[in-house]
């Protein structure tokens, strides 16, 4: 953190606050997207983050970590959106699969959408893709806990000052939303165990990129097959914290899928407020 650029800032400078925020505002709006799972939703919600800290950095203490302040204004603001959602259940990526298969020509709008953006399928965007939508199972603030700790390197203590949680109801979070996806993963993803229900990403692969390409991305992954499938989750977690889901080689591809998703959910009654 510079101490100048915060200075000048805090008097108003804004060219000052956008030297500031510019290196975080990718952390938060993967950080909001995470939580809200809505490319638009999430972009106009890193705007009010931004809006408001500006209107506020007056009363920024330099004593603190710039990032954590920032994220206080994510945090709450995201709040209002997420608290009282219905979550989505641990078969969301199953509902989708049945979605697609029912309607052909979303299929067809899918690979259009990867040439007319001149994106590439990966099985590596489709696994942080995963994340987001079972992370959408857990209840708001456990997702919210899990996202700030494990994604964004903030500590118990930190969460709490960003949630205003207690720090013993901040921690309890923390593991009921690590072990209830590490539970989840274990049991459905087939990266991770052979013959878990969840093919998707593979299946997506052998569509749009042929079976060839699909063994060698699968090779490269850090996700293998495993005796003990629930000790890959913090693997998972590291190389979706590397990821930006808005902003990978395949996001439009994956924000498509995302709002196919929502619709699948609409309609079948499980997508409430």
């Amino acid at each position: 953190m510079n101490p100048e650029l915060i200075q000048k800032a805090r008097s108003g400078d804004g060219e000052a606050f956008t030297l500031l925020v510019e290196p975080l505002r990718p952390l938060l709006l993967a950080y909001l997207y995470r939580r809200v799972a809505a490319k638009e939703e999430a972009e106009d919600l890193c705007q009010e983050v931004l809006m408001s800290a500006y209107l506020e950095i007056s009363q920024f203490d330099a004593a603190q970590s710039f990032k954590l302040w920032l994220f206080q204004f994510a945090s709450r603001l995201a709040d209002p959106l997420t608290e009282g959602r219905q979550p989505w259940g641990v078969s969301a990526l199953e509902v989708l699969q049945d979605y697609l298969l029912e309607h052909e020509a979303i299929q067809g709008e899918l690979q259009a959408t990867l040439e007319e953006e001149e994106e590439a399928y990966s099985i590596a965007d489709h696994v942080d893709f995963c994340f987001t939508v079972q992370a959408q199972s857990l209840f708001s603030k456990e997702r919210n806990v899990l996202l700030l700790t494990e994604l964004q390197g903030f500590s118990d203590a930190e969460a709490k000052a960003i949630t205003g949680f207690p720090l013993d109801e901040a921690r309890e979070k923390h593991g009921e939303a690590v072990e209830a996806l590490r539970e989840l993963f274990a049991e459905r993803c087939s990266l991770v165990k052979a013959g878990a229900p969840c093919t998707q990403c593979r299946d997506f692969s052998e569509w749009l990129s042929g079976p060839e390409e699909t063994e060698e991305e699968l090779r490269d992954l850090p996700l293998q097959p495993t005796v003990n499938p629930e000790a890959s989750f913090e693997k998972r977690l590291q190389w979706v914290a590397k990821s930006h889901p808005l902003r990978n080689a395949s996001s439009r591809f994956h924000e498509h899928l995302m709002q196919t998703l929502r619709r699948a959910l609409g309609e079948k009654g499980l997508l409430k407020p």
